[in-house]
């Protein structure tokens, strides 16, 4: 697929993310139902499994990055745009559960164990526990914890910066690669589940597409008024999908990216705030 139109592709998508997400994500409801209707048989891995191979996009951080300064507070915010592509020989699918929730009152903490879902060629799937899907009042939906790790890192690789953002409500958002066996037309995942009372939720990245967090979205950001107060110098926006290893997948080596930044007093900036989101 050719850059310019993946770009555009990613931008078209990255819009209607947004907008879904300002209308409470409704367009998701789907991919919870309450219920648990496709139980995997094994809660081992076995061979000849079709794992998913998760990359951060490089091209989509270098294209989609600003410094931008809120009018209300003043504060510098260093913006920036994040996918998840999988280009894996499997789907990366992620289900919680949880029992029913009785009558009017809801858990606290309200969270229920994550499994990852991993199929075979026969159709067949194991199930592992990877870690905690959390309901964000705030978002309005269910994320599963430690997908991805946001850094900011000085020019001696140190972290300057810390980032709030570690769970995400993962969906296929873009395409990234339609040539990949296994490449669904149309998207399998198209968000997360806004009922907080629900007791099953079904997430994933299918083969070929790609999870985009737009640089407008709450927390893709780190604070850097202080910074842009000092004399310009280099820094380094390091994203690392599953930082924590929770996931199965074909291969860890290729799970980070970033980019370079300059920051400090005559760099450029635009004006405004990001928006609340996922």
């Amino acid at each position: 697929m050719k850059r310019q139109h993946r770009v555009a592709t990613r931008a078209l998508a990255a819009l209607l993310t947004v907008l879904a997400t300002l209308v409470g994500a409704r367009v998701a409801g789907a991919e919870g139902g309450g219920q648990n209707q496709f139980p995997c048989t094994s809660t081992t891995l076995r061979a000849g499994a079709l794992l998913p191979d998760l990359v951060p996009d490089q091209q989509l951080l270098t294209d989609d990055h600003v410094v931008w300064r809120d009018p209300q507070t003043g504060k510098f915010l260093l913006a920036f745009s994040a996918g998840i592509a999988n280009v894996g020989a499997g789907t990366l699918n992620v289900v919680g559960y949880r029992d029913r929730v009785a009558g009017s009152v809801l858990p606290d903490p309200n969270t229920m164990p994550a499994y990852q879902r991993i199929f075979h060629a026969d159709g067949t799937c194991d199930e592992l526990p990877v870690g905690t899907m959390e309901y964000h009042p705030v978002h309005h939906h269910w994320h599963l914890e430690g997908v991805m790790k946001y850094e900011l890192l000085n020019a001696q690789g140190e972290p300057v910066k810390p980032n709030t953002k570690v769970a995400f409500c993962m969906a296929d958002v873009a395409v990234v690669d339609s040539s990949l066996p296994g490449f669904p037309t149309a998207p399998a995942f198209n968000g997360c589940d806004p009922n907080q009372r629900t007791t099953y939720v079904n997430t994933g990245t299918s083969v070929g597409w790609e999870d985009i967090y737009d640089k407008m979205l709450f927390g893709q950001n780190f604070d850097v008024t202080d910074l842009m107060d000092q004399a310009p110098a280099q820094y380094f926006i390091r994203q690392t999908v599953d930082a924590a290893g929770i996931l199965f997948e074909e291969d860890n080596g290729n799970n980070t990216t970033g980019i370079s930044v300059t920051l400090g007093v005559g760099v450029p900036y635009s004006t405004g705030r990001p928006r609340p989101g996922i």
